[in-house]
Formats: C-alpha cells, structure tokens, sequence
C-alpha cells in the first residue's frame, strides 16, 4: 500500500469515481508525477459500465473493464474502495481535512431526474420505478447473493421518457417479460439471443409467435414529438437540410426499435396526474402536447387515464447532490467550466466526466466527431450490426479535461514531503478499514468472481 506516494511527488490528488473518466483523469495525473489516489464508492471500479449500461452489451463491457483496469494498475495509482462521498467521508473532511492539492470529481450523474407530477416520489416502491435503479437490478438481480432491489417486470408497464435511457428500459421489460413468459411454457430461451436477433425471430426458432404469448407490451410516452426524441445528436453548425434529415433519422430509429422489440409508443403526451387505488400507483393522468416553436404547450381538456401495474420513470439522470458542493439547479455550479473548477483555496477543486456536463446517460458519452450519430443510436440499441467502444468518446472527453487540469494542478505551490506522507496515511488507514491491502488485480478477482452475462 502508499506506493503512488514516492517522496519526490510534489502534489496529491484525489479522484473521486473510478470509471471511465475517473480512471483517464488519475493517468493522466499520475504521467504528470501526482500522488493519485481514486475514491471509489463499490468494491469495482466500473459505474456505469457495470450498473447503468444493460448487461446484453457483453463484449464492449468487458472491453472497458479492461481498460479501466489498466488505468488504475499504472505506476502512481492508489485505488481506495467502498469509500462514499458524503457517506464514509464528508465532502468538507477531504477537502479541508486531508491536505491535498486538489480533489477531481468524477463520480458521475446517478440521480434520477425527479418524475415531474407533484406527489409522485411518495410512490417509489409502490407502482414507481425510476430508471437508475430498474438496470442496476436488470443487471445484477441474477447474481449469486444479490441483495438490492427487486422488481418484477409485468406487460402494460408505462414508461415516461424519450432517450435512449428509455429505449432501455423497453427492451428489458420487454425481453423479460417474454423470457417468462417462455419458461412458464417450459422453454428456455438466452436474453442475449433474445435482445441480438429480435423477438420474433428468436422465437420462431421455437415455432412461435410474440402475439401468441399473450404479453400486453409495455409502452413510452414522449412529451415532443418522435422528430425531437434524443437519440442521435444533431451538431449545431449543420444546416436546415442536415438537421432535417438527421430529425427524421430518429423516426426511422424508433421504428426499427419497435419492429424488433414491439413495444408500443405514444408521443406528445406529458403526465399531469397521478393515478392511486389502495396507497398504489396504478397509472398515470396523462395530457396531450403540442410542439409551439420550442416550447411543450398542454393541450386544455385532453387529460386521459393510462392504467399500468408500474410505471418507470426515465427522463434523464443529474449529478447527486453532495453536502459542501455549491449546486445552480439540478448541477453544480462552477467558477470555471472550461477546466471544470468547481472552487479554489489550499486545495483545490475540479469536475470532470457526467459530473461536469450534467449527464448520466450512456449514449451521451457515445457522441464524438468521428461518430456518425444515428449508427452510433443504431449500434447501441442493436439495430445494426458493428463493433461499438462505448468508452471511447468519455475517454477523449475525459483526457481533455484531465489535461486541463493536470495543467492547473502543475502550477500549484507543491506540497511538502511530510503533507504528501501524512496524506498517505490516510489513505492506508481507509485501505486497512475496508480490507484492501494494496493488489488491485486481486482485489477485482474477489469482488467480480464467475462474471458472465
């Protein structure tokens, strides 16, 4: 343990958030000849990769657990596990407390954006489900020891979104409740195969049909229209024609996605009530829209009744709120977005990664220049065929940053080589608290035994 502390460092950096963007932003602090050590909050460094990104993208998540490990295994590194912010330390103890030259928060945006019905959140866990938490469960239920939350995917599930977040949450209810289905017919069918070929297809191989399942599909409504939904970016500098084209890519996205997973849809419709029988929600009051200019108009006398055993909230995920971390609406709020600064004083404080741009969606850290938008949506949602590195643009996105503030980091007074030692100490005193004893490799081999899809 402590071997990222060598006595010539001349500053120590911590990292809070061990994926993608944490684990780039550590290596480039660590070339630069910082003391690293990255705060992670699980026993695996892997966010969203593990727990938002559904668990049929096999390949690429095994491609960037890789990645992240050969990041966190360099040379300057210390990886310190299952240590919140704001929940095993305080925000003001690592910033005041630990004497470092800089604290970098990577930790992502796991907040789900509150479902905007008044009254709504007092039905989680009674007929409300929000999106962060249903994959989390998609992705981990079938573990051996699995004690998180438990759901049951049921048909008719209304699910509230528009992104490809919640195209997500289709495709799982969807597969779910047809995989279920199955085996209530004693037929034994590979989630994989189901989310790679399509429904249908899948199921003729057994002689069947989806209709014949009897299976009430879920559905997702959309506040705009299918043209508006965010599935592939449109860049700012094309022109009328591009952006027209690139609008109506979408449709063509939401249709294939139906005619291969065969849920239902509905845009222009926004929630307005909430739908309650014996202290459950069983639905939602839902109001036409209409698409004014820009602006989301409600459509006077349109509100109608959507029943639902459970609704899925999906409308987007935000930063979580941490005590100490100044915030300007629903992200925090910076003294510097381009380098990401967050506060200044003895030590300071940057963002970088979804905690800089506000975003928790996998498909967000997807986009780069080098992309074409639609066949990067089509990749992602299984649409078509072709090799996707979902880490690559958070890479670049996340070196960016890194270098900017490795920069910033580089022109601080250094630290004296007792403040750098008294800040190993600390970190080996919370490695001993949480029974890791410095090898990460065989730290990752116990805490991620026999994974498979």
């Amino acid at each position: 343990m402590g071997q990222a502390f060598s006595s010539d460092a001349r500053h120590a950096v911590a990292v809070v958030g061990a994926a993608v963007a944490g684990s780039e932003v550590a290596r480039i602090l660590a070339s630069r000849g910082a003391a690293v050590v990255v705060i992670e909050q699980n026993r695996a460094p892997y966010g969203k990769i593990e727990d938002g990104l559904p668990r049929w993208h096999v390949q690429q998540r095994l491609d960037e657990y890789r990645a992240i490990d050969a990041r966190l295994s360099q040379p300057g590194i210390e990886y310190l596990p299952l240590t919140g912010l704001g929940r095993d330390i305080s925000f003001d103890e690592l910033v005041s407390g630990w004497g470092l030259s800089a604290v970098v928060l990577c930790h992502g945006a796991w907040r789900d954006r509150p479902l905007p019905v008044p009254g709504a959140d007092q039905f989680v866990g009674r007929g409300l489900v929000y999106q962060n938490s249903f994959i989390y469960w998609f992705n981990h239920y079938w573990e051996p020891g699995y004690s998180g939350p438990q759901y049951e995917p049921l048909p008719r599930t209304l699910v509230v979104g528009g992104g490809l977040a919640s195209l997500d949450v289709v495709k799982v209810l969807q597969i779910e409740t047809t995989l279920r289905a199955l085996a209530a017919r004693g037929v034994k069918e590979d989630m994989v195969r189901l989310e790679r070929e399509g429904l249908e297809p899948a199921l003729a191989a057994h002689g069947l049909r989806w209709a014949e399942l009897d299976i009430a599909p879920c559905k997702l409504i959309y506040r705009r229209t299918v043209l508006d939904m965010p599935l592939s970016d449109i860049d700012p500098a094309a022109g009328s024609r591009r952006v027209e084209l690139m609008r109506q890519a979408r449709a063509k996205i939401l249709d294939k996605a139906r005619r291969k997973y065969l849920f239902d849809f509905e845009q222009l419709r926004l929630p307005s009530g909430l739908l309650v029988e014996n202290s459950r929600l069983t639905g939602l009051l839902v109001s036409r829209t209409e698409v004014v200019g820009t602006a989301v108009k409600v459509v006077p006398d349109s509100e109608e009744r959507l029943r639902a055993p459970m609704v899925i909230s999906s409308i987007g995920s935000i930063p979580e709120p941490i005590e100490g971390i100044a915030q300007k609406g629903e992200v925090y709020r910076f003294l510097d977005p381009t380098t990401g600064l967050l506060s200044d004083g003895p030590t300071a404080v940057f963002a970088a990664g979804n905690v800089l741009t506000g975003k928790g969606n996998i498909k967000d850290s997807l986009d780069n220049a080098t992309f074409v938008g639609t066949h990067v949506a089509e990749r992602y949602l299984g649409l078509v065929e072709g090799a996707l590195d979902l880490g690559q643009a958070e890479r670049e996105r996340a070196a960016a940053q890194g270098e900017r503030i490795a920069a910033a980091v580089a022109g601080r007074v250094p630290l004296p080589a007792e403040r750098v030692r008294a800040v190993a100490a600390r970190v080996r005193e919370r490695q001993r608290a949480v029974g890791y004893d410095g090898d990460y490799r065989a730290w990752i081999a116990r805490a991620m035994p026999g994974r498979k899809p």
